[in-house]
This record gives structure tokens, C-alpha cells and sequence, in this order.
């Protein structure tokens, strides 16, 4: 199809464009892209930037949970650190749970709880948990009892079984409350059902001290909580 010059000479260079965005020669150094009669700013390369890095990088959380499975902690750990700095959580609590374990790199309790902060911040449940047990042992945090019941109870909230079973631990022993095996027996009993295997054991443990009457109160307010959805327990 014939084509007249002007139109063919803009078509070519409108070809080209991709290529001039790659490459940019030196005389560009002034931060200002000309294709033709338009010129783009280099801010315009960076929103452009932000906008398509993360959408490329959200593929790699896969690749990095394989790596991880297969015991390739470095090239796991390099991945989600990629992923947690565009605030992925499960990122941020799988870097959590590699420096608490000294898993790809050397064991550091300040930068596990830096990262289990982050996805806590998010609501991970795994991260408030894996939280609470840090501040319940004072692992590179001080030891807050309370803090680790809140934590607790915000994971035990979402369905977290064994953030249900740490919460029946708590009220069982009274760290960071009151004892009260009515509670604790509620919890392991609905950490149980929720297939938290060392809840039902922890569970008929406490049974042995508890009155009848406290067991049946506790398995009716087991009842009750999980048509709240665990919420208001």
C-alpha cells in the first residue's frame, strides 16, 4: 500500500520508539526523551517503571516458595526480599521466619521481628502468631506477655488454628492474663477442629483437672464462638 513520505517517515520512527527507550545515547543526559516532535520526561520512565516492576516480581513469589521447599534458602531469601520491599506478606513472613531460623542466613531475632511486624501490619495471621511467640519468649523483642495475648487473639480471630491453640496455652497458664481453663479448654477444642493436631492432646490434658460442669460450659461456648467466626470469644 502506497504510503506517503511524511507518514512512512513518522511510522518509521514511531517503530523505533521501544528501541530508543532502551537505549539512550549520551546526548540524552539531560533527562529528556525525543522521539520526532515529542519529547517524554524521564519521570515519565520512572512511574512506568514502578507501574510494571511489581507485576513482573509478583511471579516470583511461587518461584521463591519452590525454592524454599527444595532448601534453596539463598535464592529463596533473595526473592523475597524483592517481594517483601513491594509489601507482599507472605514475603515479609516467610523473611520473618528465615531469620528467626537462620535459614539462608545467619540468625537475627531484630530483623525476624522486623519482617513479622510488616506482614502483621497486613493482618497475616501466621505473622501475628509467629509475633506473639516472639514477645511470649522475649526472642528479639522484650518479653510482653499481654502484647503476645493480643497478637494471639488477632490470628485466633481469622481461623489461625494454631494461633487458637497458643491463645488456650495462655489462658491455660495465665500468661498475660488471668488463668482460666474454661477459655483455654474452649480454644484447643476449636484449634482441634481446625485440624491443629497438638490441640486436642493440650485439650485432654486440661480436661483432667476440670470439673463436668466446666467441660460442657467450655464445649457450648466452643459451639457459640465458631458461629461468631471466632470473633468476640
Amino acid at each position: 500500500m502506497f504510503m506517503p513520505t511524511n507518514e512512512a517517515s513518522r511510522s518509521h520512527k514511531l517503530a523505533t520508539y521501544p528501541m530508543i527507550l532502551i537505549a539512550v545515547s549520551n546526548r540524552f543526559r539531560r533527562s529528556v526523551l525525543c522521539v520526532g516532535c515529542r519529547c517524554l520526561r524521564s519521570a515519565w520512565l520512572l512511574a512506568a517503571a514502578c507501574i510494571w516492576a511489581p507485576l513482573v516480581s509478583a511471579e516470583d513469589l511461587p518461584t521463591a516458595n519452590d525454592a524454599f521447599e527444595r532448601g534453596e534458602y539463598v535464592t529463596a531469601l533473595e526473592l523475597y526480599e524483592t517481594l517483601a520491599a513491594q509489601g507482599e506478606a507472605e514475603a515479609q513472613f516467610q523473611l520473618g521466619l528465615m531469620y528467626e531460623q537462620g535459614l539462608g542466613t545467619d540468625v537475627d531475632g531484630q530483623m525476624a521481628q522486623r519482617y513479622y511486624e510488616q506482614a502483621a501490619e497486613q493482618q497475616s495471621p501466621q505473622a501475628l502468631d509467629a509475633l506473639g511467640t516472639l514477645h511470649l519468649k522475649g526472642e528479639g523483642v522484650i518479653q510482653n506477655f499481654k502484647e503476645s495475648l493480643r497478637l494471639f487473639q488477632q490470628a485466633a480471630e481469622q481461623g489461625y488454628p494454631r494461633a487458637q491453640h497458643n491463645l488456650g496455652i495462655a489462658y491455660a497458664d495465665g500468661k498475660g492474663t488471668f488463668r482460666d481453663p474454661v477459655k483455654a479448654h474452649m480454644w484447643f477444642n476449636l484449634a482441634a477442629a481446625n485440624g491443629y493436631a497438638e490441640a486436642a492432646a493440650s485439650r485432654e490434658r486440661l480436661a483432667a483437672s476440670m470439673a463436668q460442669s466446666e467441660i460442657a460450659r467450655a464445649q457450648d461456648n466452643a459451639m457459640k464462638c465458631a458461629d461468631q467466626d471466632f470473633v468476640g470469644c
